[in-house]
């Protein structure tokens, strides 16, 4: 008996010790300002150089040479290449940019291709081919130049961009052609 005693109170307690809220009270003074959040927007530049024989047909980008913004582990690195221009917009030429890897289709069947790689410290872009690299021409080795996006990871998930598309990629981030760093590698 003293069980159900006990439950029945228990229930009765809970019940009537609900009540309806009260009336919203005053709002609280202001808090703290609060720490600076993170760099979200993603950082762009260009990098031209030269691939030879030197540098194992190899363009090397640490990072902290060329920006001051931290690239975290699971950020994203896009590398583009210029591959000529589309008439022109208020004066300025209007590149058309392509995102690597980029294969090319060379005589004899034979290919080469523009590959990159990356970690949160550097990029390397790179020539792989099926031929010797030093035979390419100068139209593949010399003064070729790469814009490098650097996207915080959820970039893409939270903007929908469609990151093979260049376009797409530099409206989302709102930058500009004329904010773009031009580099050279040596």
């Amino acid at each position: 008996m003293k069980p159900i005693y006990f439950l029945l109170s228990f229930v009765l307690i809970a019940f009537t010790s609900c009540s309806d809220d009260g009336e919203i009270g005053p709002q609280g003074p202001q808090g703290p300002q609060g720490e600076p959040g993170v760099n979200i927007a993603g950082t762009v530049f260009d990098v031209q150089g030269d691939f030879t024989d030197a540098n194992e047909y190899t363009l090397f980008v640490d990072f902290a040479e060329f920006t001051d913004v931290e690239v975290l582990e699971s950020d994203v690195v896009l590398v583009y290449l210029r591959v000529g221009t589309d008439g022109e917009a208020g004066g300025e030429p209007v590149y058309v940019w392509r995102l690597l890897p980029q294969t090319y289709y060379l005589e004899g069947g034979e290919t080469m291709q523009y590959n990159y790689d990356y970690t949160f410290f550097d990029a390397t872009v790179f020539l792989d081919a099926s031929v010797d690299l030093a035979t390419l021409g100068p139209e593949f080795t010399d003064d070729q130049v790469f814009r490098i996006a650097i996207l915080p990871a959820d970039f893409a998930q939270d903007t929908g961009v469609d990151v093979s598309n260049y376009e797409a990629v530099m409206s989302a981030l709102d930058i500009q052609e004329s904010e773009i760093p031009q580099l050279e590698l040596q």
